[in-house]
């Protein structure tokens, strides 16, 4: 993989419901780009990131599971990065947009099309691991 999936900060919104944000960090998809990638398309996954201390760390864990080719499986860490110069403010509560490139991570390993799921989370400096949030099946078209 290279750096051509990004993780980008899109909208800093700060919650009108403070009270349901927790010191756990929280972790929901808003929106998935298509349940259908066509060859050469790129997937992009909304997520929404809540953090009453806003001390979560960096790196956003992602988890692919392949149902045909276990050769496009991963989990990775390295290159999910939030960006620095992201504020860490109380009840923080905004948005973050992933990308998967197609010729990178997604193009199906095995000559044929395939099915993914994607699984994400998040930690926090005080050791707080967010739930594990999960994309529905996501087909990925092979020629």
């Amino acid at each position: 993989m290279t750096k051509r999936l990004f993780i980008a900060m899109f909208i800093l919104l700060v919650s009108c419901g403070k009270e349901a944000i927790r010191s756990k960090p929280q972790l929901r998809i808003k929106s998935v780009s298509s349940t259908n990638v066509p060859v050469g398309s790129d997937l992009q996954v909304t997520l929404r990131l809540s953090d009453k201390e806003g001390d979560f760390v960096d790196t956003l864990w992602i988890k692919k599971r392949t149902s045909n080719c276990g050769l496009g499986n991963f989990t990775d860490s390295v290159l999910y990065r939030i960006p620095e110069e992201t504020p860490r403010t109380k009840n923080f509560d905004a948005d973050v947009l992933v990308t998967f490139s197609y010729a990178i991570e997604l193009q199906p390993r095995c000559g044929k099309s395939d099915t993914a799921i994607f699984s994400f989370w998040i930690r926090d400096f005080a050791g707080n691991n967010s739930d594990t949030v999960t994309t529905s099946r996501i087909i990925i078209q092979r020629l």
